[in-house]
């Protein structure tokens, strides 16, 4: 629902876009994937749990390391 919201809103989604990690010219895949990126300016995690925790925010950080993307919201 929330990606067709906001595509109708007119807003560009990629859904599990994955994260290339880049380490001195070698690209590594590690099996990061951003639950939506929202006109390649905004990451949101949404979680299915019933309290968020650390681990949850260092994922999202950890995001904003490796993709040049700065705001994100954890839900």
């Amino acid at each position: 629902m929330l990606v067709l919201r906001t595509t109708k809103e007119g807003f560009f989604v990629e859904k599990q876009k994955a994260l290339l990690l880049v380490y001195e010219e070698i690209i590594l895949e590690v099996g990061y994937r951003i639950d939506l990126l929202v006109e390649n300016c905004v990451i949101v995690e949404v979680k299915a749990v019933d309290a968020l925790n650390d681990v949850h925010t260092a994922q999202i950080l950890t995001y904003f390391k490796i993709d040049e993307v700065q705001i994100g919201a954890l839900n």
